[in-house]
């Protein structure tokens, strides 16, 4: 979200004030310069309180689909490993399918009977 500001540094560090007597500002000026100091501040201060809030918020999701994504890689590479020989080339056949149909079925027969086929050599 941007944020428009009333001032920026320059306009800020340019500003003269008018004097009235010797060594005396106005007083309304002055303060008047000041309230839109301090309303470009509250702006930039709420813009801030937001952004840390997304920040911590992107920051949390971030990590959490990282940590996904690893174990993500650890299991894809199980996978690999457990079918690399099931395909001799890289065309589907359908004794290929027919294998891993069996193989799942297998795998689901083990884990009904408290088995985790991935511990069984």
């Amino acid at each position: 979200m941007a944020v428009k500001l009333f001032l920026n540094s320059k306009t800020i560090l340019d500003h003269v004030f008018s004097i009235i007597s010797k060594n005396a500002y106005d007083a309304s000026e002055v303060d008047k310069f000041l309230d839109v100091i301090i309303q470009d501040y509250r702006l930039v201060e709420a813009n801030t309180i937001v952004n840390t809030k997304e920040y911590e918020l992107l920051t949390s999701k971030y990590r959490t689909l990282e940590a996904e994504k690893r174990r993500l890689e650890v299991e894809l590479e199980k996978y690999k490993t457990k079918f690399a020989n099931i395909k001799s080339d890289d065309n589907v056949t359908t004794d290929n399918i027919e294998y891993i149909s069996r193989i799942n079925t297998l795998e689901r027969f083990l884990w009904a009977h408290g088995f985790n086929p991935d511990t069984i050599k």
